[in-house]
Parts: structure tokens; sequence; C-alpha cells
């Protein structure tokens, strides 16, 4: 009965930190009651305390205790009295309910405490769009979280805003083998090597002694988090799975901010080409010609539409002693690069004019220009004339499209490319031609946004030469400008009103009739 008391007494027994866990209390109360000198205590498959090693001969019995079955088994020793085995069941059922209600409570507290940490991280990095601010952050609070003595995170770079190359006043000293993240922030040391960084894997990494997750957003990774060292009272203990569970919802948050942030770099990155792409397209409105020279007896009109803010299509007119000089060019290519190139032609041009060489040698060193200042892709067609006051036409057509010359009568000539584009081949020679302009004559340059602008369907026909021949013989008799409106209101016709798939210009001149 002393045996079956004491034991009772365990179950009353706070346990205290440090002493001798309960199952092993109540295995030593069982050996004493049945002079055994060795056995071990359970539940099912799990062996709750043991002493000694039971040999073949072991004897094993039931430690009933309601909806738990405990078991003891032995070797050698007494069979345990039927009043001991129920009072030991009794005690090892009571100490689980315990330490399941202290799970429980547990793992309440520490639902409570992710929460919280949850909201003040939350509330830490969603008060910054700085990249090495977030990072900073995370860092801090994670390794504050999970007591750990080292930490870093790493960035990729996503895309035109790249949060790595955007970091300012945090540690870049290391780089993933690829080139496609860095280390950001780091405390008491180095976790990860570069490699490892690059190559985590989505599961994150559990080691004893380390822990990493990645940071993944809706547009992939982000970055890497890791921690090492968990500190302890009287030294380290290994990380354990809930510790990766709650260092991945560190991470989900930090990915939202750090989106957040790559959102907004991309923002501040579109605002700024916005304003510069209008800043371009003001200064290439400004190089066209803000007003046509226009001698007595003739009508001439231009007008130009770039298929994006900027385009690659050039006119001018320039009033010079040897008569008027006329311009158009068309850059291979679109956007700002075609643009700037369209500048340096128009540049040279204007220069080159004021020297006043012959147009034979004006088109040479144009051509030099071309070839030794732009890349190999680069070319341009163009078209260069001087008209003067008789009607007298010099002209020179490089790579450009017919230039069409309709006389007072209706009928029409091409005035066609008698060389290739400017910049394509170095020993070549562009003779100028000459042409007239009666009374009521008209010329007409275009580029081939014009000509080649498709009508709606996959399979729909250009508006061709054959379309602007069309319409300046039937309409010559407008003044230049109801001419170069009218087309581009047919081409645009043409096309369903989409959108130019290409720079869109035309220079027109008419012979007024005497």
């Amino acid at each position: 009965m002393k045996d079956v008391l004491k034991v009772l007494e365990f179950a009353a027994r706070p346990q205290k930190e440090g002493g001798v866990p309960l199952p092993h209390a109540v295995l030593e109360s069982l050996l004493a009651g049945t002079a055994a000198t060795c056995g071990a205590i359970g539940r099912g498959g799990q062996v709750l305390a043991s002493t000694g090693a039971t040999g073949a001969e072991h004897r094993r019995f039931e430690l009933p205790a309601g909806r738990d079955v405990f078991w003891f088994e032995f070797d050698g020793g007494n069979e345990p009295a039927e009043p001991l085995r129920i009072a030991a069941g009794l005690v090892l059922g009571t100490w689980v309910m315990r330490e399941d209600l202290k799970q429980a409570r547990f793992a309440e507290r520490r639902r409570m405490w992710e929460v919280e940490s949850l909201r003040a991280i939350a509330e830490a990095l969603g008060g910054t769009l700085d990249p090495a601010r977030i990072a900073e952050e995370l860092l801090m609070h994670a390794t504050a979280l999970l007591d750990a003595r080292r930490g870093e995170v790493w960035l990729t770079f996503q895309g035109t805003a790249s949060l790595g190359v955007r970091i300012t006043g945090a540690e870049t000293t290391d780089v993933c083998a690829d080139g496609g993240c860095m280390m950001a922030a780091r405390v008491g040391g180095a976790v990860l090597s570069a490699d490892e960084a690059a190559v985590l894997p989505d599961e994150g990494l559990i080691e004893p002694g380390r822990l990493a997750v990645p940071v993944t957003g809706r547009r992939g990774r982000l970055g890497v988090l890791a921690l090492a060292e968990r500190e302890v009272r009287g030294g380290t203990a290994p990380f354990a799975a809930t510790d990766a569970e709650t260092l991945a919802l560190y991470a989900s948050q930090a990915a939202v901010a750090l989106e957040n942030a790559t959102l907004h770099l991309e923002s501040l990155e579109q605002e700024r080409t916005e304003r510069e792409m209008e800043l371009a397209a003001t200064i290439q409105r400004q190089l066209l010609p803000a007003s046509i020279p226009t001698p007595p007896g003739f009508d001439i009109a231009a007008k130009s539409e770039p298929s994006r803010r900027v385009g690659g299509d050039v006119y001018d007119v320039i009033a010079t002693p040897k008569g008027l000089f006329l311009m158009l060019g068309d850059v291979a290519g679109k956007g700002v690069p075609a643009a700037l190139m369209a500048a340096s032609l128009q540049a040279a041009v204007r220069l080159l004019v004021q020297s006043a060489p012959t147009l034979e040698e004006l088109v040479r060193r144009l051509h030099l220009h071309v070839l030794d200042s732009t890349p190999e892709s680069k070319f341009a067609t163009v078209f260069l004339a001087f008209l003067r006051s008789g009607g007298e036409l010099e002209w020179v057509s490089a790579g450009h499209n017919p230039v069409l010359l309709i006389d007072p009568s209706g009928a029409c000539s091409q005035l066609r490319a008698i060389g290739p584009p400017l910049g394509l081949l170095r020993d070549v020679k562009y003779p100028s031609s000459r042409a007239e302009l009666s009374p009521g004559s008209v010329l007409l340059a275009y580029t081939d946004g014009l000509s080649e602008a498709p009508a709606p369907g996959e399979d729909g026909a250009d508006f061709g030469i054959e379309g602007i021949t069309l319409l300046a013989e039937t309409r010559r008799g407008l003044t230049m400008q109801q001419l170069v409106d009218e087309l581009f209101a047919a081409v645009a016709a043409h096309t369903g009103g989409a959108p130019p798939h290409d720079d869109r210009t035309v220079l027109a001149a008419r012979r007024t009739p005497a």
C-alpha cells in the first residue's frame, strides 16, 4: 500500500525545472515495488522512461488509465500488484493530460506571439519603400525573434527596378555567382555563401545551426532570409521546424514590402522616363522648322508624325544662296535611338549647307558622317535637293522611296534612288540629277510610314506608292498644306485609325502657276 500511495503522490507533486521527469519517477517506484533491476514504461510504441536493458525474457503488464493504455516491462522481480499498476496508469494519464494542456497553452502563446511579431514587423516594413531599410528591419526583427547570433538578407535583382542595384548604405560585398542577387544586410557574421544564396531550394534550409527561407512574391523570388546560432541559456540550441515556419511568415511580410518597393521604384522610373520622353519629343519638335521659308512663286508644306513619342524621320527646308535646300530623311529604327540619329543627321546637314559645297560633296560628307558616328547596323535614307527660283531642281536620293514629280497635266514621274542608304557602304558615290518644276508642277517626298501603312487584318494591303500617287494626281490643285493633310487623312482611313506602325513624314512643294 505504501508503494501505491507513493506513486499517487507524484500526481500532486509539481514538476520542477531540472528535476526528475515524472515518468522516470513512476518507473523507479514500479521497479522498487517489484524488486526488478531494469525496465521501461511507455505508451503505444513510445518509450517514456527506461533504465538498464531488458532481456529477451522480459515481461510486460498494462497500466490502465482510461483513454490511454500505458505499459510496464521488466526483467526479473515480482509481478506488480494490480493497485500499483492502476495507480501508475492513473498518474501517467494525469501527466499526459497536463503535458497536452501545457503544449496547447504554449502553442496558443506562440500564435499570439507570432501575431504580435507579425504586426510589429508589418508596421516596421510598411513604413519604408527603401529596399535597404526593409532588409535591415527584417533582419533586426528576425534575429531578435529567434535569438539568432548571426543573420543576413540577400536580395535578388528584379527587372528594370532592380532592388539590389538601388541599395545604398548597406553592405554589398557579396554577390551571387550568377550575378542575380547580393547580400543587402548582415549582422554577426556570414550565414550563407554567395553560391548557397543563389541556389537555395524553395523549401529553404533547416540545419541544427542554420536556418534559411526564400522571400518569394508574386513575381518570383525576391531574396533570402538566413539565420545562424540560436542562442539559449548556457549556449546554443538547434533550430526546429516551427522556427522555419515562423521565419517563413516573416519572409512573406517582407515579400509584400519588397514588392511595394519595387512597384514604387518602377513608378518613379516610369515617371522619369515619361518626363525624358516628353522632353525629347519637345526637343525634336523644336528641331523641325518653325516656319518654312517659301520663295515667291512656290507653295511648300511639310508634316511629320512619329509612331512613338519620338521618331527617326526628319525634314528641313533651308534658304541658301544656291536656292532653297530641301531635306527628307528616314533613319533605320524607331524611338529614342532613331531620334538621336535623326537629330545628328539634321545637325550635320545644317552645318554642311552653311559651308556651301556642291550637292554631291554635301552628300559625300554626310555619308561619311553617318559611317563614322553611328553603329554598323544604323543607316538613313535621304532625299536632298536644291530648288532654284526658276524651277530647276538638283537632287540626290540615297536609298529613299521614289519621290513623285507631277506635271500640270497630272502626269507623274518618279525620282528614284541612285545609291544605297547613307552609312551602309564606304566606297560609294552619289551623283546628283536634275529635273524641272514647271508652273503648276508638284514635288511630293514621303517616308515609308505612309506607303507601307497596312489595312486592318493580317493580309491587309499597304496604302502603297500607288495610293499616294493617285491622291497626289487628283488633288494636285489644292494648296500643299491641304494636300499633305488629305494624304495623312487617307492613310489613317486606310489603316482603320490604327496607331502608326512607323513614322510618317511628307514634304511637298508646288510651283504656282504664272
